[in-house]
């Protein structure tokens, strides 16, 4: 996550956590866990056809669990032909940093970042 990543109140209405979006595009039903390496502490979340920043909790399915290493875990069955957005996160607020993930499913998926400001 970089300064051009936007930023939103994740946690009560309150904070500035800098996001970026992912669509995610399923070629087969299935379940499918998301995994991240970053050198920040990062929270991930997904929704089903829409995410809106106002809102954190509208069309939410499912959020992350920790390990203890910078990484977020997170999984859900995903059906073909709907729409999933992926949000990470920083769990802190006014933090940035790269990060890295990791997806495995039952077939390959295509993550497409959504745009930035």
């Amino acid at each position: 996550m970089t300064e051009e990543n936007q930023v939103y109140p994740r946690v009560c209405g309150t904070g500035n956590y800098h996001y970026e979006t992912i669509e995610i595009s399923v070629l087969q039903s299935g379940s499918y866990t998301f995994d991240s390496n970053s050198t920040v502490l990062l929270y991930g979340y997904i929704y089903k056809n829409s995410f809106n920043p106002s809102y954190p909790n509208e069309n939410l399915i499912t959020e992350s669990n920790f390990t203890n290493d910078n990484r977020f875990n997170l999984g859900d069955y995903l059906e073909i032909n709907t729409l999933y957005i992926l949000v990470v996160t920083t769990f802190d607020p006014k933090v940035r940093g790269p990060f890295t993930l990791f997806v495995t499913g039952p077939n390959n998926i295509t993550l497409n970042q959504i745009g930035r400001k």
